[in-house]
């Protein structure tokens, strides 16, 4: 591989290491999209217009609104607004018709006609799995107290001490 070939921006990229062979060459990624063809064209266009969709949207709302409102799009001639809570929506429905009209305004090619909110599903919060101890048996509770009193550190001894006097007592419970 021809070291000279490989490029990055090397704002993305963190710290070099100082072994590294490889030399950041400080590009912007801008230049090389603005040449892109085909299929690369097409999504860096599409990209655009949902960017400049959301844009519009956001700021077409009252500033408490702005952040919730996070995706735009269209299908056929709906406007479909994406919002990342539900709570937000009933809010969201008094400034439909402003919306609408914004957005036939700035992109009449869409021939917006009505307007549709989706809400975005909500991740489920991870399942907490409450790990079941058992404390220690009778003879492991000994083998603590007796390595406890051969140990020279004092905080461990201590710390062995203790845990053996709270496995006895669960063990006489």
């Amino acid at each position: 591989m021809n070291p000279s070939i490989i490029a990055f921006d090397s704002t993305y990229c963190g710290k070099m290491s100082k072994y590294s062979n490889i030399k950041p060459i400080t590009r912007s990624m801008k230049p090389l999209l603005n040449q892109a063809h085909g299929a690369l064209k097409s999504l860096l266009e599409d990209a655009q217009l949902f960017q400049a969709l959301l844009e519009v949207g956001q700021d077409s709302l009252p500033s408490e609104l702005q952040p919730h409102l996070v995706g735009v799009s269209f299908e056929k001639n709906c406007l479909l607004l994406q919002l990342d809570e539900a709570i937000w929506a009933t809010q969201l429905r008094f400034y439909e018709p402003n919306l609408l009209g914004i957005y036939q305004e700035h992109f009449p090619h869409l021939e917006l006609q009505r307007v549709k909110v989706n809400i975005l599903p909500k991740t489920p919060d991870p399942i907490k799995v409450k790990k079941i101890v058992e404390p220690p048996s009778q003879e492991a509770a000994q083998e603590m107290l007796a390595l406890s009193q051969n140990v020279k550190s004092e905080g461990l001894s201590k710390a062995l001490a203790s845990l053996s006097l709270r496995a006895k007592k669960n063990a006489s419970e």
